[in-house]
């Protein structure tokens, strides 16, 4: 008999939106697997998060709440670990946390595209098997990515390629229009959206309550 599975899907989630419930959602129809969603603590490619990892954690546990599927959750391993977030030290902590668990690292074709300049790939893909995904209508194809880190000399054996039916949503989109005061209630749950703009999260300005949707919209 095989042993449990454990898909970590990671990311900045600044601020965590629809296309990653969507990719999340995707994931768990093809991976048949609980999905692990871990948001960064210090992003260690990439420019810092507008806001803070604990309030993006808080964020993205209301958003898997609202999607409602239990075997869907938030992990704060990155957020409480200091320094960079790199994925080799998570994946590293995730199999001595759960020993006999097959790990998968689901990324999205952008993202993997980069891998082979990661910290410690070879050790990465000794933890977890690669899965990449692409949004419908992407520019890159996840099976030519997997084919560019195999020629760079990594072994991605037993990788997957997937195409997922989501959204192409892009955070700093979002937090533009949430600092110019546009409603985001199409790319946000009603539980994300109604802390970001009563807290004034992303520069928003104080929202307005849409007594029709029943959440606060973007003044």
């Amino acid at each position: 008999m095989s042993g449990p599975e454990l898909v970590v899907f990671g990311g900045t989630f600044d601020p965590p939106h629809l296309g990653h419930m969507a990719v999340v959602a995707g994931l768990r129809d093809e991976m048949k697997a609980p999905v692990l969603v871990v948001p960064n603590g210090v992003p260690p490619h990439r420019a810092g998060p507008v806001v803070s990892a604990a309030c993006r954690l808080e964020l993205l546990e209301l958003a898997i709440m609202e999607h409602a599927d239990p075997l869907v959750s938030a992990s704060d391993i990155e957020v409480r670990r200091p320094g960079p977030s790199f994925t080799a030290d998570t994946l590293l902590a995730l199999a001595g946390e759960k020993p006999g668990t097959a790990l998968y690292l689901a990324l999205g074709s952008d993202a993997a595209e980069s891998l082979p300049s990661w910290e410690r790939p070879d050790q990465l893909l000794s933890l977890a098997t690669l899965v990449v995904f692409d949004r419908l209508g992407a520019d890159r194809r996840a099976a030519a990515v997997l084919a560019g880190i195999q020629a760079a000399g990594l072994d991605v054996g037993g990788a997957r390629a997937l195409e997922l039916d989501a959204p192409a949503i892009e955070a700093s989109e979002i937090r533009s229009r949430l600092e110019a005061g546009e409603d985001c209630s199409a790319y946000l749950s009603a539980a994300v959206l109604t802390v970001i703009l009563s807290q004034g999260l992303y520069g928003s300005p104080v929202g307005l309550i849409n007594s029709e949707r029943g959440i606060i919209a973007g003044a």
